[in-house]
């Protein structure tokens, strides 16, 4: 796949010289005034706009695709030099930004990686894991800091001072953001802090285990069952396996993704008498206009209920 997508950089590096940009950099009277900001999934687009407002472009690239599996078409690469700023989550999640990189430096724009500054836990099952000498270790470490409210307030502080610089004029207004940002993300978890302290059972069992920097931040314990599809009905090898995971774990409820199918939650609930609610990995555009932290306290307020109800 990076190999694959190795070839579409080079092809859309001659697409841009060929079109002489003209797929890329619009001319400045063209284009509206501020910067023109391209963020590769939701979360990183919602913590942008928090930060800028509407002083700035901000534009989505994946926007209605899990980022697990994508990877840009052509056409994709090249809009994205049509901005000033690139901004990507992690390279072990999008190994397609990392490689797209330099090249969009070499045309001028200004790239961040938005956890370069975080220190990623390992995937959860491989902790104690022992690293060796030419290993690969990209793979190891979960990505999904986004889920905890207080790591995505440091990313977008990261943010907000990657635009300060760029936008020098506008420093004021995006410190400010950050600030306004990372206390709703303090007061949210420390609502949530003392509701999950409450509680006997800590323990919740997810479909997609996206959820362990969440889980952690409020004391909680996430478990994975086998992985499965959202979009497919699980085989009957996976639901024997499921079955014998749930009697040990005295599995109460599993959650699916918000876009998981309903054939899906409706044989996990009939073949093994569980309920099944949802959480979402916010990794997809929601349809709504609720804000980031919002949507991030939807899902702590769906596990405190499910929690709740099984202490």
């Amino acid at each position: 796949m990076i190999r694959g997508f190795k070839k579409t950089i080079v092809a859309v590096g001659l697409l841009v010289v060929l079109l002489g940009l003209s797929a890329g950099h619009q001319s400045s009277s063209s284009r509206k005034a501020g910067l023109v900001i391209k963020t590769s999934f939701y979360p990183i687009y919602a913590m942008t706009k928090e930060i800028c407002g509407d002083l700035n472009d901000v534009q989505v690239i994946a926007k209605n695709t899990s980022i697990h599996s994508y990877e840009p078409s052509p056409t994709v690469v090249a809009r994205i030099y049509d901005g000033d700023v690139f901004i990507y989550h992690s390279k072990i999640l999008e190994a397609w930004a990392a490689d797209l990189a330099p090249q969009l430096e070499k045309k001028g724009l200004t790239v961040m990686e938005g956890t370069s500054h975080l220190t990623l836990d390992k995937v959860q099952g491989l902790e104690h894991l022992t690293i060796k000498k030419g290993m690969n270790t990209d793979a190891l470490y979960d990505p999904h800091t986004w889920t905890d409210p207080i790591l995505a307030s440091q990313e977008a502080e990261q943010i907000a001072a990657l635009l300060s610089k760029k936008d020098p004029a506008h420093k004021a207004v995006y410190l400010q953001n950050a600030k306004r940002f990372k206390a709703k993300a303090q007061k949210l978890v420390k609502t949530y802090e003392e509701k999950f302290e409450s509680l006997d059972r800590k323990t919740f069992v997810t479909q997609h285990t996206a959820f362990s920097y969440l889980a952690k931040r409020f004391g909680l314990k996430q478990l994975g069952i086998a992985e499965i599809s959202p979009e497919q009905e699980p085989s009957p090898r996976q639901l024997a396996q499921i079955d014998r995971f749930i009697k040990k774990y005295d599995v109460k409820t599993i959650f699916v993704e918000e876009n998981a199918s309903d054939k899906l939650a409706k044989t996990l609930a009939q073949s093994n008498s569980v309920a099944i609610d949802t959480l979402s990995p916010l990794e997809v555009v929601p349809a709504d206009q609720k804000t980031y932290l919002e949507h991030l306290e939807i899902n702590l307020e769906t596990l405190y209920r499910v929690l709740e109800s099984e202490t």
